[in-house]
């Protein structure tokens, strides 16, 4: 019995051995026997990777499939002639097609090209339509542009609607709009004349580090126009709008400005002096041929022989 439970256990232990062999050489499949590596004698070429594209082709794509941020990309490569040819005309189409899927950045571009006929018919009434819509939804650079268009334009009702818009983008922080707004108000422009609160704009402005800002608050203070003079004040907000860049604050553009101022002054009162010395000498000249007229006499032998001597 003991060795009938011997035999049947040499017997399971060849069958496990068996199937662990037969698992082990079963022949692979011919046509991966046949298959070869990439080099080898008789292996077919493998396909070459296609060229990476470059960004306009990649901003094409993505505008062609309706993301217009992307139109709006496409559209400043196409106007600066990034990995590209330059082609305003282009520039303004894929502009207008990305404010037309609602991209405010894209209306913003197209309207100043509209503005002044770039790329196109210059369309004034509808780039104002444009940033009108932008600053509606508080676009503050697209106010400001609406701003500058009215007053550019120069007429009172331009005027107006320039002020008013100017000061709504400059409560809203934009600074160059506090610029724009003060310069209205001092000049008495668009509205009346308010001093007091054109400095108040150009104080709000050169709190935000704006230049021009500066300028225009030295300016009043140095005269005193809305508050108080301020001489020191001024000279420091000059230096300051100077040093930021803006170069009519600079000493050398004032000095510039009055030699100019002088050489006009000198060269009107050489002008003048010339104008007056030749007007002398006419003067003279007529008087001496009128004084020849009244003394003519017959000739004289000695005035002949004086003539002659």
């Amino acid at each position: 019995m003991h060795r009938l439970a011997v035999l049947v256990g040499l017997v399971a232990f060849g069958l496990a051995c068996n199937k662990s062999n037969d698992t082990a050489t079963v022949p692979p499949d011919d046509s991966a026997s046949a298959s070869t590596t990439p080099g080898e004698p008789g292996a077919e070429p493998a396909e070459a990777a296609p060229p990476p594209k470059d960004e306009r082709t990649l901003q094409q794509e993505s505008c062609d499939a309706g993301k217009f941020e992307n139109c709006t990309a496409l559209g400043v490569m196409w106007e600066q002639g990034k990995e590209g040819p330059q082609d305003v005309a282009k520039a303004r189409e894929y502009f207008d097609k990305a404010c037309t899927g609602g991209h405010d950045v894209g209306c913003t571009y197209l309207a100043a090209m509209l503005d002044k006929g770039v790329g196109g018919p210059g369309d004034v009434t509808r780039a104002r339509t444009i940033w009108t819509g932008q600053c509606d939804k508080q676009v503050v650079d697209a106010c400001f542009a609406l701003a500058v268009s009215h007053h550019g334009a120069g007429t009172p009702e331009d005027k107006k609607t320039a002020r008013t818009v100017y000061g709504k983008a400059c409560e809203a922080g934009h600074l160059q709009s506090c610029v724009g707004a003060g310069q209205l108000m001092i000049l008495g422009e668009g509205g009346k004349k308010d001093a007091k609160g054109a400095r108040a704009s150009f104080q709000k402005a050169c709190d935000g580090n704006d230049a021009a800002g500066c300028y225009n608050l030295a300016l009043a203070m140095e005269k005193g126009v809305g508050g108080k003079k301020d001489k020191k004040g001024a000279a420091d907000l000059k230096q300051k709008a100077c040093d930021a860049g803006h170069a009519p604050a600079c000493p050398a553009a004032d000095a510039g400005a009055a030699k100019d101022a002088g050489a006009k002054k000198d060269a009107g009162a050489k002008k003048d002096a010339g104008a007056a010395k030749d007007a002398g000498a006419a003067k003279d000249a007529g008087a001496a041929k009128d004084a020849g007229k009244g003394g003519q006499t017959a000739a004289t032998p000695e005035k002949d022989a004086a003539a002659k001597k």
